[in-house]
């Protein structure tokens, strides 16, 4: 054979696989489509007291794993000790104080009666005075005295009911519904809160991550001292070409494969997908629009985020926040199409690891 006939055979060879590569590439586009921009989420936490004061100890080291309702940290609790006492002295004072208004009242209350015998008596006693002075028994003056008597102790029952009114509303509530004795409540529990929040522990199972934090720190209220990556609640990100996943429902079978794990195919399935991206998100922020001025006649397609999740629970251990993968989704069938794309996937497991 000639050198000319081998070279056309060649070219023609070559010719026909790029043909069968093209045509699988698009088959498999729209069949199996795959994803290299893919990677492990796991939440974050951002560990941050709700108190402030100096760290007096760190009960955690780097990488730790730790339990919900675990020891983080602890803040000097002195200050907020001493808060509680004085929350309990001030809620014991307005007892006392509620008490001894109990007793005015109840004195009140004594002097209202005493005043009002007082009144009927002054009144006997003028209407007495005033049939004598008719018969010229007493005095003119000895009247006057007696009816001055009664407008003195009728001013002095009004006096008395006016006190207990007043004392019934400095008091208000005489049992435990008191104002003055919910609002030193109040104060006691919110001390309380305080002093418990010096000691701050983890709200989730998680890994201490990228711990920094020292006893001796000046700890701020709300200000974040460590991170906790959480465990138990990972999934993958995966963004796909639009025109990919366009027809893929929930729930579709996906095989991933993970960088640090080659040759490991796990399977999964699609468990949901994003509403939109950023450059779809309108902003009432007063600015005009700003269309896009590229001149390229193919533009670049647009990526979705989807979430893929394992079937078997959670992911290894040995996988980080951030750790990449592969991810391909494909219809539960045994086609040849399903089994390329399996094979497809355990060759790239390999590439990425070693590239």
């Amino acid at each position: 054979m000639t050198p000319d006939k081998k070279f056309n055979r060649w070219m023609r060879g070559s010719a026909i696989v790029f043909v069968l590569l093209m045509a699988y590439v698009l088959v498999a586009d729209m069949t199996i489509p795959m994803t290299p921009h893919s990677m492990v989420q796991r939440p974050v936490i951002k560990v941050s007291p709700r108190v402030g004061g100096e760290v007096v100890e760190v009960a955690v080291h780097n990488n730790q794993v730790v339990a919900a309702g675990e020891r983080l940290f602890r803040i000097d609790p002195s200050d907020y000790e001493i808060a509680v006492e004085q929350a309990r002295l001030q809620l014991s004072e307005a007892r006392q104080a509620r008490d001894s208004l109990v007793a005015q009242l109840a004195q009140a209350e004594a002097t209202i009666v005493s005043s009002r015998a007082s009144l009927e008596e002054a009144r006997r006693e003028a209407k007495r005075l005033s049939s004598l002075r008719q018969q010229k028994l007493v005095s003119q003056q000895a009247l006057e005295q007696a009816e001055t008597e009664v407008e003195i102790t009728a001013a002095n029952l009004n006096a008395a009911k006016q006190q207990k009114r007043a004392l019934e509303a400095e008091l208000g509530a005489a049992d435990e519904q008191n104002t003055r004795i919910n609002m030193a409540k109040n104060n006691l529990r919110q001390a309380e809160l305080n002093l418990a929040r010096t000691d701050v522990r983890a709200a989730e199972p998680g890994i201490v991550s990228n711990l920094q934090l020292v006893e001796g720190v000046q700890a701020r209220a709300n200000e974040p001292l460590l991170s906790l990556v959480v465990t138990g609640k990972e999934r993958i990100a995966a963004d796909f070409r639009e025109k990919s996943i366009s027809h893929f429902a929930a729930d579709v079978p996906a095989w991933i494969v993970f960088d640090a794990l080659p040759g490991q195919l796990f399977e999964g399935h699609l468990a949901s997908r994003d509403f939109g991206v950023v450059d779809g998100q309108v902003n009432a922020d007063g600015l005009l629009s700003d269309p896009d001025d590229s001149d390229r006649w193919v533009r670049d397609a647009q990526r979705i985020r989807v979430y893929v999740a394992l079937d078997n629970g959670q992911l290894p251990t040995a996988l980080v926040a951030g750790s990449r993968a592969t991810v391909m989704l494909h219809e539960p069938d045994d086609s040849v199409i399903s089994w390329l794309g399996k094979a497809q996937m355990t060759v790239v497991s390999w590439l990425h690891y070693v590239y």
